[in-house]
């Protein structure tokens, strides 16, 4: 019996990891509209002294350099191509919870697009995080992939 139900469970955590995506998405780019025409190297200074962070790094150096170079249309493009996604991700979840076939191949698609850059990230640096990724979005396209009957009676 609790066979029949695991197909629903599994479907509620990917719209549920979709949710979470697009949330975080829409929150990254607000933020980075919010840091238009602010003074990027001050503010990653402030960061740094908060995180108690070494200014004098060269490393951290390197980042405040590269920050004066972004200029504000850099951030707004940035900002659009995150709250695209983040539209995205909605959209996919609603399609998914309203059980439309259209939603679960959008989902096959756009999951399925990232795994071979997922892939590539994986052979520059193996880290758990990037496993994890990769294998989440593997097994979200094998499941729609193979439970089609759940999408079968809803056509938009």
């Amino acid at each position: 019996m609790a066979r029949t139900h695991r197909p629903d469970l599994l479907l509620r955590f990917i719209i549920f990891e979709k949710c979470l995506l697009s949330l975080l998405a829409f929150l990254l780019s607000a933020g980075l509209l919010s840091l238009i025409n602010r003074d990027l190297e001050l503010l990653a200074k402030q960061l740094a002294s908060v995180m108690n962070l070494d200014i004098d790094n060269r490393f951290l150096k390197l980042i405040l350099t590269k920050l004066m170079d972004i200029k504000p249309p850099t951030l707004v493009g940035v900002s659009v191509v995150g709250f695209l996604y983040a539209i995205l991700n909605l959209v996919e979840a609603v399609g998914l919870m309203m059980r439309y076939r259209w939603a679960e191949y959008l989902t096959i698609i756009a999951t399925a697009m990232f795994i071979p850059f997922e892939l590539y990230e994986l052979f520059e640096k193996l880290t758990l995080f990037r496993v994890a990724a990769l294998t989440i979005n593997l097994l979200i396209v094998a499941f729609l992939v193979r439970h089609t009957e759940m999408f079968e009676k809803k056509e938009a």
